[in-house]
Parts: structure tokens; C-alpha cells; sequence
């Protein structure tokens, strides 16, 4: 294999010999995988989340998750609202290159002093706050679909939720 073989891309993800001898840690189960997701989403406070509109549109927003339903705020006339509001369908991304979380998902648009209790509940530990920033809607993200993955060992079976089921 020349140098410039040895550093691309491919050679750096592809595996190397016998299962086994990658020199990456065994692929963790989906059950595990799906424990490390729960416990990104509740302590990390972070996305990216990807709309769809006139041209794709990725922000990063603050969230807090409830065990099933992520929570976000942003401004309705925003790009990000607009997008929201023409096509509920989104994709949001959690952690880093070397350790990934995808979900793709609908959302659905509240006005914030219409929701419910928990919800204002969830609303109150996010940094925007409607009472003080006029036009806010409420971002409810319901997952129907989660990947993760920390390396090309996990690439196959990164699919841990379908059709808002856990698969472990």
C-alpha cells in the first residue's frame, strides 16, 4: 500500500485482517448503544438539528429530553420556525464524529403559553425564555428513528430505534 493509500480515508476506517484485529474496540451491543443514547440525551443540552425549507438549514439549539420527547424553543419567524412549520420532518445530531447519535423524527410547533404543564416545566430549563422573547414556538421532537455508532465496527447494525420502537 503506498503512503497516500495508507492515509486516506478509506484506509483509515476500512477494517484491517481478521475480525478482530482492527484495533477497535469490540462493536457495542444494541441494547448498550441504546443505554449510552439515553444517557447522552439526558445529560448533554445540545443539538444539532436540520430542517427542511427553500434550502437545507442546520442550527445548533439548547434542549431538554423527557425520556421520550425532546424539547426545544426557537423564534416562529426565524428560518429555522419558518422550515419547521412548511415540513415537520427533521434530522437532529448528537455527540461527535468518533462517537455518533442521529435522529430523525417529526416535530411538532406549540405556542409555549399554551402547553401544557410539563412541558412549561421542560420550557423553563432551556435557555430562551418565551415570557421575555416575543414569537417563540415550542419544538416538540418525537424520534422515530435513532442511529448510533463510534466506529465502522457499528456502521452494520446502527439502526437502534425504527418507527419509534427501541430495537433492544
Amino acid at each position: 500500500m503506498s503512503p497516500s493509500e495508507a492515509t486516506s480515508p478509506a484506509a483509515r476506517h476500512a477494517p484491517a485482517g481478521p475480525p478482530g484485529a482492527t484495533g477497535l474496540p469490540a462493536p457495542r451491543s444494541i441494547a448498550q448503544r441504546r443505554a449510552d443514547t439515553e444517557r447522552l440525551l439526558a445529560e448533554e443540552r445540545h443539538l444539532w438539528l436540520a430542517s427542511e425549507g427553500p434550502r437545507p438549514h442546520v442550527v445548533p439549539l439548547s434542549y431538554v429530553f423527557d425520556g421520550g420527547v425532546i424539547t426545544m424553543l426557537t423564534r416562529r419567524s426565524g428560518r429555522t420556525g419558518r422550515n419547521l412549520a412548511a415540513n415537520a420532518r427533521v434530522r437532529a445530531a448528537f455527540g461527535s464524529a468518533t462517537d455518533v447519535v442521529l435522529i430523525d423524527g417529526t416535530v411538532e410547533l406549540t405556542d409555549p403559553a399554551d402547553a401544557p404543564a410539563p412541558v412549561r416545566a421542560r420550557h423553563a430549563r432551556l435557555p430562551l425564555d418565551p415570557g421575555r422573547v416575543p414569537d417563540t414556538v415550542s419544538v416538540c421532537l418525537t424520534p422515530r428513528r435513532v442511529q448510533a455508532w463510534r466506529n465502522f465496527g457499528e456502521m452494520r447494525d446502527r439502526v437502534i430505534m425504527n418507527d419509534c420502537v427501541w430495537l433492544a
